[in-house]
């Protein structure tokens, strides 16, 4: 819990103070344009999109993802969830990528030391479903 109210201080001071030093080296590292990872989309997801997937992948969200995309995952700190297009590419390898990897220069942190392969493609499943 700690840890978690240290993230949500870090990422606010650098949203909400866009003058800092951070903010301005977060900027520049990372330009948000919609753009797509032609070498992940070709990534095809080993998890069949069941109500199981989709369950688990929900606690996981619940438990890493809620305090920067929100409840419902229409963003906060983070980006909306819930559009068509995402912004680092919309199939299921470009967003098991971000997962994984994270993305440089934002909050986006990567969890492919945490979450297993499986656990991350029940979180694309989660994800997916979000959409509207």
């Amino acid at each position: 819990m700690k840890e978690k109210t240290m993230f949500m201080i870090f990422s606010l001071f650098f949203c909400l103070f866009p003058g800092s030093a951070g903010a301005e080296e977060m900027k520049n590292e990372h330009n948000p344009h919609q753009h797509h990872h032609t070498e992940y989309a070709k990534i095809k997801n080993p998890a069949s999109k069941t109500e199981k997937s989709i369950a688990q992948g929900r606690k996981l969200y619940e438990k890493n993802c809620v305090v920067c995309h929100g409840k419902t995952g229409k963003g906060g700190i983070g980006p909306d969830l819930t559009v068509l297009v995402r912004i680092h590419g919309s199939t299921d390898g470009e967003i098991f990528h971000v997962i994984t990897d994270g993305v440089a220069g934002t909050a986006m942190k990567g969890f492919g030391k945490e979450l297993s392969d499986e656990m991350r493609w029940h979180l694309v499943n989660y994800l997916s479903s979000l959409r509207k």
